[in-house]
């Protein structure tokens, strides 16, 4: 096991992430300006802690090769502390960016460490506060042979699903990509469960049989992490209220599903909930006439549902449910073989579903049923195992859909998701259409039937 670390970024994932490498036997020797913070943080580690108020005094006092784990800020901060230990550190030392950093950036700082020959890991962390506290799912990414020592720490303070869900990717963005594309699927599955929420909160349900909704996914192993949380946050209550109808419906976001589209894109590859996830968020923050204007507002077409119609709707709800998550792993999982592709990597499904299988945001039971079909299929995203997944719930999501459309209510994600899926597995769509209107304002040239040729038509020789 390795003997120390030091650690940069003492917030709550620093210094949980801290506490866990801890307890497995390894001395925390941490960075922070503020001695005040230092010694606060001190009293929670049991003497297994040291601290420091200069970069020079922290690289001084740690055993070569060096070991730092940087939980701090992704972007610039990230950016300005790794050029600043670069100066500091040695030949074969070790720097962990275990924050959540864009894949590409990190990329980069592996690239300008190596010229200095200091080794780097981008490495993605899921689980929030308490994964971090008492085991994430960890996403290493590294160019370098990763020293013994550090891989079984990194290992023992992982989630165990009953094994250690870490992952070791080849690449220094690697970690992060895929740690990125965690995050995008969970954009997508936390907006399908609050549509289901909203579109049971508007037919008449109360937040109690909301929850009780979300609890029985359990019991036809339909449930994930996620779905268990919302159920337990929907029971919560401040005095009279329930604590959810409390708050602004108003939803942030720091950045990593915009990467994820951004991804998608320069990949050439459609990911429809995903993006429909993240322009909730966006338009939850829009502040159109419309939408402020008593005026202008759509009224409910609300129905009175007796208790055999609500039954209905609660069965095709977890089917269409679990149609959109399924929907969203797709599509998620067809980023990561892209990238494989195209950058020549040996990303494997099954070691990502491991990694994904405990402490991480997404982890749920229908991975165990990608798990499967990928072990009895040459190729997961092309097996008809997971097109039936898809299939068998069809009728209940175009109910769902259908339904909602009708009452005016606004399913962004399982319209997007259906809509996706019908275009995939139609026999045809309408781009010929858009070749021909391109070849005609632009001479963009199309291909005909049975040719690879392409070919511009004078569109107006006949006029």
């Amino acid at each position: 096991m390795l003997g120390e670390i030091g650690l940069i970024g003492l917030g709550v994932m620093g210094k949980n992430i801290g506490l866990n490498i801890a307890e497995k036997g390894t001395n925390i020797k941490a960075f922070n300006n503020s001695s005040k913070k230092l010694e606060a943080v001190q009293k929670e580690f049991d003497g297994n802690f040291s601290g420091y108020t200069t970069l020079e005094e922290l690289v001084e006092n740690m055993d070569r090769p060096r070991n730092l784990l940087l939980m701090i800020p992704s972007g610039e901060p990230t950016s300005k502390l790794i050029n600043q230990l670069s100066n500091l550190l040695d030949e074969n030392d070790v720097v962990i960016d275990g924050g959540n950093s864009f894949y590409q950036e990190s990329i980069h700082h592996g690239e300008n460490l190596s010229k200095k020959n200091i080794k780097f890991i981008g490495m993605g962390v899921s689980g929030g506060e308490e994964g971090a506290r008492y085991g994430p799912a960890i996403m290493v990414g590294s160019n370098n042979n990763l020293d013994g020592d550090l891989i079984e720490l990194l290992s023992s303070i992982s989630a165990k699903a009953p094994h250690d869900c870490v992952g070791f990717y080849e690449g220094s963005g690697s970690g992060h990509f895929i740690k990125m594309v965690h995050n995008g699927i969970e954009y997508a599955e936390m907006q399908l469960i609050a549509e289901s929420y909203h579109l049971l909160k508007r037919t008449g349900f109360n937040n109690l049989q909301i929850a009780d909704f979300f609890s029985s996914l359990k019991k036809i192993n339909q449930s994930s992490y996620l779905i268990e949380i919302t159920s337990e946050i929907l029971r919560k209550k401040d005095g009279e209220y329930f604590t959810v109808d409390l708050i602004k419906s108003l939803a942030n976001n720091k950045g990593t599903g915009r990467l994820t589209i951004e991804t998608s894109f320069e990949l050439g590859v459609s990911a429809p909930s995903i993006y429909s996830a993240y322009d909730a968020r966006v338009q939850s923050n829009t502040d159109y006439f419309w939408k402020t204007s008593s005026t202008s507002r759509i009224q409910d077409n609300k129905d009175n549902l007796d208790d055999s119609e609500k039954l209905s709707l609660q069965t095709a709800l977890a089917k269409s449910l679990y149609f959109g998550r399924v929907a969203s792993m797709i599509q998620g999982l067809t980023i990561i073989e892209r990238y494989n592709e195209v950058n020549k990597f040996s990303f494997n499904f099954e070691d990502i579903f491991n990694n994904w299988s405990g402490g991480c945001i997404i982890r749920s039971e229908m991975l165990d049923e990608f798990i499967e079909i990928n072990n009895s299929s040459d190729k997961l995203l092309h097996s008809s195992q997971l097109h039936d997944l898809l299939k068998k719930n069809l009728k209940n999501i175009k109910e769902i859909v259908s339904s909602s459309i009708l009452k005016n209510i606004s399913l962004p994600v399982f319209s997007t998701s259906l809509s996706w899926y019908l275009n995939l597995s139609a026999d045809d769509n309408p781009s010929n259409l858009i070749q021909a209107q391109r070849d005609f304002f632009g001479s963009h040239t199309v291909q005909l039937l049975n040719s690879d040729e392409y070919i511009h038509i004078d569109w107006r020789e006949d006029e």
